[in-house]
């Protein structure tokens, strides 16, 4: 899209590649706080936002670049029908994201091939939950001693389809009730065995996205506990000398607080300047106009003042060098320091130890840099004894709100169950070997079983609402320096949350207070009716994108009561919703968990949890293909993560099936038993180490120089430097854009 209005025109950043560099021009015009904002810049950076290609340059050719997010305007849209590594501009997080459904898909098909499809075959052709009379003969023996036969209601089955298909139909043939022990055995050997083949694809996925991309981070280090009185030159020299490499740029990271205070005084400026818009105080709004200049130009000071000030230096900086292999030959030749603080996994993960230098008579720290959109900049000013301070800190205070929040859910759940498990009953007249007892019975007519179907409702409310932002703002505590991190800390305490919430919380509510598992109301319903609600709700919910309809709300608002915004409050209502990864990780972390839990009691829910699956992923693509857009790429880290919580998947079905099957039946299994056990072993064997030296990928250095690739970069450490964002020089000289080929296309 073309771009018609000069002035508009003259708002955007333009990039010319002449004798194969870009060479950028930046306009003083521009003004994110510019008000009445130019609608045609919003829709501009709605462009740049989406998920898509950058077209690529040609010689002489200018292109628009967006002044806001310093993308390329214009795009090549992803084929919704490509595979998953059509993502790989992206880096690997999208393409191993969708490989990781994938699997997920695979891997509750085989296990329903291996052991769910005779399960739900022999429930459906039993006939335990037909004639309540047959089930009261049965049972009678071990009712009779009760003081009040009423209280055995839910020890009994209704003749529908939720109780047929489960485990309770068949709970008296034992010879139906056995045979699946060989069968689940067989079935956690194969989802093993497929995990580990998945971790190798994994391996092969990050590869090819890492030849196929050159990144800022193949070149560069993150150093770290600088001493202050360290300038560049000196760290250039130091490096240099040492090493007998070349270092092509240095950006040290500077406390920005100040910076933060000055730029909250002018949304306050900005905030009195829409009201005088809106009440036509002109006097008022060319004060304010003079005071938003003046408030601008000490911003730009403040930030070049910072930038010389080396008392707010943060002892971190990114380190580029020439080559890739001279990054690596410093990673290979540093040594590891003594023990360092290392957290367990209760924390989420990750202050790692990180190899050490002397110099100065001073240890510093290096490490593989992170992407520069993966920086949390916020966070990377602190070193890693604050940082962890603080993360002991917020996982504390985060422990404390999850037990208050789980035991509401519970006592929610108690009532619901208790609320459920209130159905008609009748007194009957039953001939037993003690001669003709009263037992009351639930009425042979179908219960609605409103409060389950409430109860499955929601939860899944809560979990698809609720629990995202609590986990999101507990985590936020835990002062984590990259996105990777921070999605990796988010996904493992989301995935868990959402398994106590929707599976742990419904069996206690059933076991403890009403011992209810398949009678009327009872667990097999509320986790049927979850099962469905679960396949149906998440994929509508991605699909639908709440938050775009709130933003289309907004925009009417705006419009029809002519409401004084900025260009950089527009511009964020016009881009798509951004796609927060993490959550839908632990979105699909939270089905596999329940199904596994639960499909010994209840098989359909294999049917139900791949179907869900299989539209979740459709969802997937097609939003982030059209509707959404991509801010933060995460690195392999987060799906490595989420396959090392797969592995508990097998241990969880192996407790599950023991679980319901003793007590449902009141037998056990060794073969569940040994299962677990397997599973145990496997999931705290280093798999992930095994994988990676049994499937060893060839490690391939970028051959080009840092400066031939800068051309191909899609940002840099400098353009993303808080500090740097004022300075238009810094803007125009170190600012990158990706120019793609058409191959890729």
């Amino acid at each position: 899209m073309q771009v018609s209005d000069q002035h508009t025109q003259q708002l955007l950043m333009t990039a010319t590649l002449k004798n194969g560099q870009l060479e950028f021009y930046t306009s003083d015009q521009y003004d994110e706080y510019m008000i009445p904002p130019n609608q045609i810049i919003a829709e501009q950076h709605q462009l740049a936002c989406k998920v898509g290609i950058p077209k690529p340059f040609k010689e002489g050719q200018t292109v628009n670049i967006c002044p806001c997010c310093k993308q390329q305007i214009e795009k090549t849209q992803i084929d919704f029908q490509r595979d998953e590594m059509a993502f790989s501009f992206l880096g690997s997080g999208y393409p191993l994201y969708f490989n990781f459904i994938k699997c997920c898909l695979m891997i509750v098909g085989v296990l329903f091939l291996t052991s769910g499809q005779y399960q739900l075959v022999s429930n459906l052709t039993s006939n335990d939950c037909e004639d309540l009379v047959v089930q009261v003969q049965h049972r009678y023996k071990e009712v009779q001693k009760e003081d009040s036969w009423s209280e055995q209601v839910h020890n009994y089955c209704l003749n529908d389809w939720i109780a047929r298909s489960s485990l309770a139909n068949k709970r008296f043939q034992s010879i139906l009730t056995e045979l699946p022990h060989y069968f689940n055995f067989s079935s956690v050997i194969f989802i093993l065995i497929i995990i580990f083949f998945f971790r190798k694809s994994q391996l092969i996925i990050d590869n090819d996205c890492d030849i196929k991309e050159n990144t800022p981070s193949d070149y560069t280090l993150i150093v770290k506990d600088i001493p202050k009185d360290c300038k560049q030159q000196q760290l250039k020299e130091f490096f240099e000398n040492k090493f007998n490499v070349e270092v092509m740029e240095i950006d040290y990271i500077f406390f920005a607080n100040t910076l933060k205070e000055l730029e909250q005084e002018l949304e306050v400026i900005v905030k009195q300047q829409k009201i005088a818009l809106e009440t036509n105080d002109n006097d008022q709004l060319i004060n304010l106009n003079e005071q938003k200049k003046q408030k601008q130009n000490q911003i730009t000071t403040e930030a070049l003042r910072i930038q010389q000030d080396f008392e707010l230096f943060s002892g971190t900086a990114f380190l580029s060098l020439k080559y890739e292999d001279h990054k690596q030959a410093i990673l290979k030749s540093s040594n590891y320091r003594t023990q360092q603080v290392i957290s367990n996994i209760f924390f989420g993960c990750i202050i790692q130890e990180a190899k050490s230098l002397e110099i100065n008579n001073q240890y510093i720290k290096v490490d593989q840099a992170p992407e520069p959109g993966d920086v949390i900049w916020d966070n990377i000013v602190h070193n890693d004894n604050r940082r962890f301070w603080v993360r002991l800190l917020g996982f504390t205070f985060s422990q404390i709100v999850i037990a208050l929040f789980l035991i509401i859910l519970l006592e929610l759940a108690k009532i619901q169950a208790q609320d459920a498990s209130n159905v008609p009953a009748t007194l009957v007249e039953v001939q037993t070997d003690q001669g003709i007892v009263q037992v009351s019975l639930p009425s042979q007519q179908k219960s609605k079983n409103m409060g389950s179907i409430i109860a499955a409702l929601l939860t899944t409310f809560i979990n698809s609402f609720v629990v995202g932002r609590l986990s999101n703002f507990l985590v936020g505590f835990e002062s984590y320096e990259t996105y990777s991190l921070y999605t990796v800390s988010l996904a493992s305490k989301l995935s868990l949350m959402l398994f106590v919430n929707s599976a742990i919380i419904a069996f206690l509510a059933s076991t403890i207070y009403t011992r209810n598992l398949f009678g009327p109301g009872g667990l097999i319903y509320t986790e049927t009716y979850f099962f469905i609600t679960n396949a149906i709700i998440p994929p509508l919910v991605t699909f639908i994108d709440p938050n775009r309809i709130t933003k289309s709300l907004k925009l009417w608002w705006i419009k029809k009561f002519n409401k004084a915004v900025t260009q950089k409050e527009l511009n964020e209502l016009y881009e798509h919703s951004e796609h927060m990864i993490e959550l839908k990780y632990a979105d699909i972390m939270k089905t596999l968990f329940i199904t596994f839990f639960y499909t010994p009691l209840t098989p359909a829910g294999y049917i139900t949890s791949f179907i869900g699956l299989a539209l979740y992923y459709v969802a997937e693509k097609y939003v982030i293909c059209y509707r959404m857009s991509v801010k933060h790429t995460p690195s392999v880290q987060l799906s490595i993560l989420m396959t090392e919580m797969m592995e508990y998947l097998p241990i969880i079905y192996a407790a599950g099936y023991l679980i319901f099957n003793y007590q449902i039946t009141g037998s056990t299994s060794y073969w569940a038993i040994a299962s677990i056990l397997v599973s145990f072993l496997s999931s705290v064997l280093p798999m992930q180490y095994f994988v990676e030296s049994w499937f060893k990928q060839e490690e391939q250095d970028e051959t080009t120089s840092y400066n031939e690739a800068k051309v191909n970069f899609s940002t840099t450490y400098s353009l993303q430097n808080p500090v740097n964002k004022y300075n238009k020089q810094e803007q125009i000289i170190q600012s990158q854009l990706k120019s793609k080929s058409q191959s890729q296309l």
